[in-house]
């Protein structure tokens, strides 16, 4: 009997909000969510660009992409040529590739189609040494 005596107390506590909410005028809770929704919806572009990806070429063959931007930081797989979805790029390892030049940053990318994020080397990408247009990690 305890435990109906309780709930019955719940059910009417329940019911006194709902009628608090009904009663309450509908102009300003309209007001609110309309001011609230277009600042959760608007997002820096920086932070669009990172979620959305930027295409980058590989020009090299057999490029190994690593799970840290460092040169012996494990490498699960090889990419290249081709193209990579790229999230961002900060400074890791120095790689030096003959004839192509050298570059201390790295990409986060993701292979066509979808993959687990990992890091190439920005000297196999073509763009230079920090690609134009991928913001900083």
């Amino acid at each position: 009997m305890r435990i109906l005596r309780s709930t019955g107390r719940t059910v009417a506590l329940a019911a006194a909000v709902g009628a608090l909410a009904l009663a309450a005028p509908v102009t300003a809770s309209a007001s609110a969510s309309a001011q609230s929704a277009p600042a959760a919806a608007v997002e820096p572009a920086a932070e669009q660009q990172a979620q959305a990806g930027k295409e980058v070429q590989v020009w090299a063959s057999n490029v190994r992409l690593h799970v840290e931007p460092l040169v012996n930081s494990p490498s699960p797989t090889t990419f290249g040529p081709g193209k990579l979805i790229d999230f961002c790029q900060r400074q890791g390892d120095f790689v030096s590739e003959p004839g192509q030049g050298s570059s201390t940053w790295w990409s986060y990318v993701e292979l066509p189609g979808g993959s687990d994020g990992l890091w190439i080397s920005n000297v196999y990408l073509v763009g230079g040494e920090k690609i134009e247009g991928v913001p900083d990690c």
